[in-house]
């Protein structure tokens, strides 16, 4: 099966656990010595120095009695909706393709999962995509569930082309360095409502961390836009950190 296949087939048996459980607004208890795997694609990885490294170092000071463990599972490229866009050097990677393996290896409590920037192919908003975004949110909530792992989803962080412009070429194919200048109002506010909006039975919270960072451009970009800096790391730990019981 390929990746098209498994995102159309994977709907199926996603409706009936919809409606289960709707997320609570109460802060998010952890237990003691719960191990948390960050998931996402290249701001989630962070150079292996960003919110997840950050995470853990506000952990260990306002409740080392806790002992939780952050894990980071960023994977540079990837996406959940299976897609590439023409001149990427060969196929991005797709969260699916490994996700199964990553479960088996290691026990998880919670994870925390942050996609989107890359999942539009920074082109323009279409239905079919945003109905292929949903489906990969709702395969990786099925997933968790499977698994028994409890979820917090992040929305995608936004495009900073205010802060950091890009000189864009409206006859050439949409990338990542020629992104479609609407982008982020078309496209990834469209993912932030689908992560904002979606109830599960598997999901423990769902973070805005677009609204913060869009507000705080000028301070939280400024080599490209769409990888925050050492600012935009802290606000993003900053924010989860206010939806958990610390």
């Amino acid at each position: 099966m390929n990746r098209r296949e498994f995102t159309i087939t994977s709907a199926l048996g996603i409706t009936g656990s919809l409606l289960l459980c709707c997320t609570e607004k109460n802060k998010i208890p952890f237990k003691k010595n719960q191990v948390i795997a960050c998931i996402g694609d290249s701001v989630t990885f962070g150079g292996g120095n960003g919110y997840v490294e950050l995470l853990q170092q506000l952990s260990d000071k306002k409740r080392p009695d806790l002992n939780l463990t952050f894990l980071n599972w960023g994977k540079s490229s990837e996406t959940i909706t299976g897609l590439t866009e023409a001149g990427h050097p060969g196929p991005r990677p797709y969260l699916f393709e490994r996700l199964d393996e990553l479960l088996e290896i290691k026990s998880i409590d919670i994870l925390i999962f942050c996609y989107g920037i890359n999942c539009g192919i920074y082109g323009k908003p279409s239905q079919k995509l945003f109905d292929s975004y949903k489906i990969g949110v709702l395969s990786f909530l099925e997933k968790a569930r499977a698994k028994n792992i409890k979820t917090i989803l992040l929305t995608p962080p936004p495009l900073a082309l205010e802060t950091v412009p890009v000189e864009v070429d409206l006859t050439a194919k949409f990338t990542w360095l020629n992104p479609y200048p609407n982008y982020d109002k078309e496209v990834l506010q469209e993912f932030k409502k689908t992560i904002l909006s979606l109830k599960h039975d598997s999901l423990l919270a769902s973070i805005d961390i677009h609204t913060p960072l869009s507000k705080s451009q000028a301070t939280c970009y400024d080599k490209d836009p769409i990888h925050p800096n050492m600012q935009g790391h802290q606000l993003i730990a900053n924010t989860i950190i206010e939806n958990l019981a610390f």
